[in-house]
């Protein structure tokens, strides 16, 4: 009797503890970064040794930046230190890392705000192709969801580019049967199709115009998908094919580059008097390159006889910028206005993770060379024509519009 008091008890025991174990399940598992204990300065100085030792060994553009802007980060690094000690809170130990890091004065290059986690989140974990990639990876680190307070089911909801759901373009005709317009506000890469199928039908229906402008004025880029989908392919009479020199520095980038099929050379193996060509800083600073040629060929092309005009500003940047360069360099469009934003040619910027905090940094990679070699990012692009690219609601006032208008 007394055995079976005991067997009965331990089963008894057995059954709480199995249901205590259920009920566990169904609570929300504290994450070993739930950050409920602030960052101590020891674990914010340690984030910053390894942001700035990866900024280091892996970012382009530190040479650009002493040319450009005046600013060696690299050698600020005791006053970043010291902006950091007189950090008090894990956000304003955020805010300050963000400081430091836009510093580096490249648009690719920053802290990724909370604000807009959920669309990188969403952009590099759905798409099958991204999907368990490097991208994917860090903005699914325990670390990472945790310091962003972020749930994957979120993922589901309809957030377009960074919360845009609306047609990223629209049209008009500025001189009937002569002159048609096409604003393009955004690379969406969300709405290549659905803008597309619109866009053909205005292409359609202006294809005997003599004149087409394309205006990306203030588009800071989204996905080059959208620009070769939905302007080359359809306009082009055959295929179109760009080649640009890509240069790295350091192995962090490594899986990335891999996971997208790109074979890095040394920088050894150039020929001399290419190498010769490039910036002193690429035999002195980079250990790899890439030479990537981008081919586009036409999709059911519209037949469209006229000429075609690229409206860019200053602000035109990324996959925007790489639009605008192939447009110069392919000769298919005359590019009119200001010089463009730069560091639109290569890949997808790279991200990380710092170890303690579990904020993420982006970057970009990779320096890319114009057609005549020099410094995308440094030069940029600059137009055929010059002329104040002030983008105007009323036509008449607008000179970039009103060059082509009067262009022969």
């Amino acid at each position: 009797m007394k055995n079976k008091r005991i067997l009965k008890g331990l089963i008894l025991l057995i059954l709480i503890g199995l249901l205590v174990s259920s009920v566990g399940c169904n609570q929300p598992k504290k994450s070993l970064s739930s950050f409920d204990t602030p960052l101590t300065l020891e674990e914010k100085l340690e984030d910053f040794e390894y942001a700035y030792n990866l900024i280091k060994e892996n970012y382009p553009f530190l040479e650009v930046n002493k040319r450009l802007h005046g600013v060696d980060w690299l050698a600020n690094k005791e006053e970043y230190v010291e902006r950091i000690k007189n950090t008090r809170t894990d956000d304003e130990f955020m805010m300050e890392l963000s400081n430091i890091m836009r510093e580096l004065n490249n648009g690719h290059t920053h802290v990724v705000e909370k604000e807009h986690f959920k669309w990188y989140h969403k952009a590099y974990s759905q798409d099958r192709i991204l999907f368990e990639n490097p991208w994917s990876k860090v903005f699914n680190e325990e670390k990472v969801l945790a310091r962003y307070n972020y749930s994957k089911q979120e993922d589901d909801e309809e957030i377009g580019y960074f919360g845009n759901t609306n047609p990223a373009f629209e049209t008009d005709i500025i001189v009937p049967n002569k002159v048609a317009y096409l604003k393009i506000h955004v690379m969406d890469g969300g709405r290549v199709e659905e803008d597309g199928k619109e866009i053909r039908k205005f292409y359609e229906e202006i294809k005997d115009y003599e004149k087409l402008i394309i205006d990306i004025r203030g588009n800071s880029g989204g996905s080059d998908h959208y620009w070769q989908a939905n302007v080359i392919s359809p306009l082009a009479k055959e295929p179109i094919s760009v080649s640009n020199y890509l240069l790295v520095r350091g192995d962090y980038g490594n899986p990335f580059y891999r996971s997208r099929g790109i074979k890095l050379k040394p920088i050894s193996h150039l020929d001399q008097d290419i190498l010769k060509k490039m910036p002193e800083e690429v035999e002195r600073n980079f250990q790899r390159y890439w030479k990537v040629t981008k081919t586009i060929k036409p999709k059911d092309p519209i037949d469209f006889r006229g000429k075609i005009y690229l409206l860019v500003d200053y602000r035109v940047y990324s996959s925007s910028e790489s639009f605008a360069a192939f447009c110069k360099d392919s000769g298919f469009a005359t590019l009119v206005g200001e010089t463009t934003g730069g560091d639109g040619i290569g890949i997808d910027p790279l991200f990380f993770s710092l170890p303690n905090s579990g904020i993420v940094i982006r970057f970009s990679s990779m320096m890319a060379l114009n057609g005549d070699f020099t410094i995308n990012e440094e030069v940029k692009t600059t137009p055929h024509v010059k002329v104040s690219a002030a983008p105007i609601k009323d036509y008449r006032y607008d000179k970039a519009i009103q060059y082509v208008l009067n262009e022969n």
